[in-house]
C-alpha cells in the first residue's frame, strides 16, 4: 500500500475533524479546538518531517507502557 502525501492545509484539516469528534464523544473533554490549533500549527516548522514519525511513536509507546 503506498503512502499518500499531504500538505499541511490538509493534515490540519484532518486533525480538526478528529478533535471535534472526539469531543462530540466524549463530551467531558475540555479541550477547545482553537487552542488545539494554537498547539499544532507551530509544529510544522518545530520539528522535521521524520523527526516528528519518530517522536509520535515514542510518544504512542510510552503511552501503552503506562497501560500495562
Amino acid at each position: 500500500m503506498a503512502r499518500e502525501l499531504y500538505n499541511w492545509d490538509q493534515v490540519r484539516a484532518y486533525l480538526i475533524i478528529a478533535v471535534k469528534n472526539v469531543k462530540d464523544k466524549n463530551k467531558y473533554m475540555d479541550v477547545e479546538i482553537e487552542d488545539f490549533i494554537k498547539e499544532l500549527d507551530p509544529l510544522q516548522t518545530l520539528y522535521g518531517k521524520e523527526g516528528v514519525i519518530g517522536l509520535s511513536q515514542r510518544y504512542l509507546k510510552s503511552k501503552k507502557r503506562k497501560l500495562l
